[in-house]
């Protein structure tokens, strides 16, 4: 799942329209180059993140190891929690070929955004769409963006309606009002999320992505942690027994849509890139494979371990909790309640930056000009509410992460890198390079709006 870097653009369409260059998928976050102007102060916030100051400090900015942490903070978010799901999808096997497919695949497209940015001297989905194809482009990447932030707001309001309620239950909660994921929902929303959403910049919470990243790493030690111990006396007979592959189509497409999600990562490559010290395509390209190496080996490890410990608990696919949390780990179990604790506050904190530049790029489009009070707090107030009622409604996570994974992440990560390289260094279509970009084109619009169909079968018939 991902996160996003708001970047700011000199161009002519900064002279007439109130624009903020857009780049979403999960919460935002500063790269290590980017400084305040004032010290945080010491409180709440200060604590919380005081882990990601320490991490920052260690990487210097635009150097490869820092740009190596922030592709990996910058991947890495929510999403991981339904791996399991798309590896009990799949089979055992035929989702790790998935995963490094996918891994392979996000690495390529992210290869053609670094190309097309040096080719074009932009830095941002829209402006680089307007450069290659004009106005019509710049609007339908905005558009795109604005609905991968709305869509991933969603998702994190559904995450958190379930993720607290299971938690309690985690700690032995039984009261039926203290567990009630619509109370929780509208809850955080009108406490926490709203009023952080009202506000025009949320500085204490710039290091979000990176406190995702840890949680999500933490997520993996207490799952595979849990595998070794819940299943001690069966390890080598649950791998044999495991099911290793599942051909049908829905299995192959449902699963490639969480896949896609969570390798969206596409829109925060060219800052990074653009912030590289001895900045060179090949040294871009170090840092894409570094990073995406160690967001593969995290994503295999939650989704194995996820899926050995409870494959044979649960149906093959319906019954298969959607997110590995709600999975029927043991009350009292504590690393998967501080996991649980920890996944909730990166989401509590992140969905407000989520709706943040939902909320630019939405103004952007209605106002020319700066927009007054009265609007911005209608925009703000309409999307969060109309997010939370779309929430409440969504049964789980799992819904809204696969019509992600099957409209708006392959329109960033593969359609238009793909569209872009293709402009940028046009030349006959047998020439090595185009034939590979036509053909990943063609390949994954296909498998996105596969998976997207057969979605909706699945919920009506």
């Amino acid at each position: 799942m991902g996160d996003c870097i708001i970047v700011s653009e000199e161009d002519h369409h900064m002279n007439h329209h109130y624009d903020m260059s857009i780049a979403s998928h999960s919460t935002a976050i500063l790269t290590p180059s980017l400084k305040t102007s004032k010290p945080i102060k010491h409180g709440t916030c200060y604590v919380l993140f005081a882990p990601c100051r320490l991490l920052q400090s260690k990487f210097q900015a635009g150097d490869l190891k820092g740009s190596v942490l922030t592709i990996l903070a910058s991947t890495v978010g929510v999403g991981i929690l339904s791996l399991p799901y798309a590896v009990n999808l799949s089979g055992l096997y035929q989702g790790i070929v998935l995963f490094i497919l996918g891994m392979c695949v996000s690495l390529y497209t992210c290869q053609l955004l670094i190309l097309t940015a040096e080719k074009t001297g932009h830095l941002t989905y829209e402006s680089i769409g307007n450069e290659l194809y004009g106005p019509k482009m710049r609007t339908f990447a905005e558009v795109n963006m604005i609905i991968n932030n709305y869509g991933c707001a969603i998702a994190y309001i559904v995450l958190l309606k379930d993720l607290i309620p299971n938690c309690l239950r985690l700690y032995g909660v039984t009261n039926e009002i203290a567990t009630n994921s619509y109370m929780w929902g509208c809850l955080i929303c009108l406490v926490i999320v709203y009023p952080l959403s009202l506000k025009k910049q949320i500085s204490a919470l710039r290091y979000t992505s990176l406190l995702s990243c840890i949680a999500c790493i933490y997520l993996s030690i207490a799952i595979t942690y849990g595998f070794f111990t819940m299943r001690a006396d069966s390890l080598s007979s649950r791998i044999k027994e495991a099911p290793p592959a599942e051909l049908s189509a829905y299995s192959i497409f449902t699963a490639a849509g969480y896949v896609i999600f969570s390798f969206t990562c596409h829109q925060n490559v060219i800052p990074i890139y653009q912030e590289l010290q001895q900045r060179s395509t090949k040294r871009g390209f170090q840092f894409l494979l570094r990073g995406l190496l160690m967001v593969l080996v995290l994503y295999l490890i939650v989704g194995i371990f996820g899926f050995l410990t409870f494959y044979d608990e649960y149906h093959p696919t319906t019954n298969f909790p959607t997110q590995i949390l709600q999975a029927a780990y043991e009350t009292g179990d504590i690393p998967i309640i501080i996991a649980s604790i920890a996944i909730a506050i990166t989401v509590i904190c992140g969905t407000p930056l989520l709706v943040q530049p939902c909320r630019d790029a939405t103004l952007s489009i209605l106002f020319h000009r700066r927009p007054t009070k009265k609007q911005y707090f209608f925009v703000v107030t309409g999307e969060l509410f109309s997010a939370l009622g779309l929430a409440l409604a969504i049964p789980n996570i799992g819904y809204a992460l696969n019509i992600l994974g099957t409209i708006s992440s392959p329109i960033i990560c593969f359609i238009l890198p793909c569209m872009y390289y293709i402009k940028a260094f046009p030349g006959r279509i047998t020439r090595c390079d185009l034939l590979v970009a036509y053909a990943v084109l063609i390949i994954m619009t296909l498998i996105g709006l596969s998976g997207f169909v057969l979605f909706w079968i699945d919920i009506f018939l």
